[in-house]
């Protein structure tokens, strides 16, 4: 081979390198958009079904047992528990089984002080899981990306749903 038809060969094998390399750092920040609009997209419907499954589970078991004598003998509701950028779904008092977020996603707990969510028997917020307000939001966003954030809101008439937007607007 040529030494200069070996230099046009690494010319174009440069080019061709330089060409990939523009188009991806065009593609990249999208990617990571996608990405990011996906899971925590996939993070707050994964959370309404485990508070739906609670808030049936919590309907058939809220209710205290009575031990001969007529004393309670205590609730028995699973809890969600909101701590380190995940959740975790326990029995009362009790360990559950921790949900890790995927990466980049982080959950936090707006309302209730971080104190353990749970239903009563008719699937409303119980009384324990209230501070001041009459709804409970949770709120799930990727870092540096708050435009994309989803709250997920349980109000005080055992409704779940999902806010989109930035900032709360309660």
């Amino acid at each position: 081979m040529r030494r200069d038809a070996r230099g046009m060969m690494l010319l174009h094998v440069l080019l061709a390198a330089s060409i990939i390399a523009v188009l991806g750092a065009a593609a990249l920040p999208r990617a990571r958009s996608l990405y990011v609009r996906a899971a925590v997209e996939y993070e707050a419907v994964h959370l309404i079904g485990e508070l739906r499954r609670i808030q049936a589970v919590s309907r058939t078991t809220a209710m205290p047992l009575y031990m001969l004598g007529g004393t309670a003998a205590g609730a028995r509701e699973p809890q969600l528990y909101v701590r380190n950028g995940s959740y975790e779904i326990a029995p009362h008092g009790g360990t559950g089984r921790a949900h890790r977020m995927l990466p980049l996603v982080r959950i936090t707990q707006v309302t209730a002080g971080g104190k353990p969510m749970s239903f009563d028997r008719n699937g409303g917020i119980g009384q324990g899981s209230r501070q001041g307000s009459s709804n409970m939001t949770i709120r799930i966003e990727a870092e540096g990306h708050a435009r994309d954030a989803l709250n997920v809101i349980i109000d005080s008439a055992a409704r779940i749903r999902l806010q989109r937007g930035g900032r709360d607007e309660e």
